[in-house]
């Protein structure tokens, strides 16, 4: 199969997006050579608790972080925010998949974290069948799955040719050796509630859309 530009999706609440979030999917990008990266905020994640922003209010933070990005491109995707109920991950490449078609190198980025317990989300072992799975590193979970069985789908799965993410329109998991920040929105807005500075944990203008919304406080 000829060549063609991979796109990457990046999901997340971003309740507030943070240099957490955006440092390791830069040095993503220069590993893969990614050329375009799409946020994918959600709106109603079905596995953790809900935002304290607005999905609007979240929507400008990630509007204003991506400003100031260097390379590659980021760009937005509204398509979870606009949805009233939960959002699942691969109910959402299904209707990728069909936008993009079937040749199209697609991938999502997710962190070891949540690599590790894709069996527990929603049809999560589909969806290799629909993108790749570009995956970021974090502290402390360095093993593998819980299961036997579920590690042999990981191996069978695992390629370490950033090329191949190219070749090909789905199938492959790439784990990069991206770094590793100790930075996390909890922390940030209970920073927040208790008046502590969050300087050099999130892009400036959302540090300043924050303080004019009076957020997390």
């Amino acid at each position: 199969m000829s060549e063609r530009a991979l796109t990457a999706f990046y999901g997340g609440t971003f309740d507030p997006i943070h240099y957490g979030h955006l440092r390791p999917v830069i040095a993503l990008a220069r590993l893969v050579n990614l050329q375009r990266v799409v946020l994918l905020p959600n709106n109603v994640p079905p596995h953790r608790s809900q935002p304290v922003a607005s999905a609007q209010q979240r929507l400008a933070m990630a509007r204003l972080a991506i400003a100031e990005l260097p390379n590659p491109p980021f760009t937005l995707d509204e398509r979870e925010l606009q949805r009233p109920t939960h959002s699942y991950t691969v109910e959402t490449f299904e209707t990728l998949r069909r936008e993009y078609g079937p040749d199209a190198p697609l991938a999502f980025i997710i962190g070891q974290d949540s690599l590790l317990t894709l069996p527990q989300w929603h049809s999560g072992l589909e969806l290799p069948g629909l993108c790749h799975l570009l995956v970021c590193a974090r502290n402390g979970y360095d093993h593998g799955m819980a299961e036997a069985h579920d590690n042999r789908w990981l191996t069978r799965r695992l390629t370490r040719d950033p090329q191949a993410l190219h070749r090909q329109p789905a199938g492959l998991i790439y784990c990069a050796a991206t770094p590793k920040l100790a930075i996390s929105a909890s922390d940030i807005r209970a920073r927040y509630r208790e008046g502590r500075a969050c300087d050099g944990l999130l892009p400036p203008s959302v540090q300043g859309y924050i303080d004019v919304q009076g957020l997390y406080r």
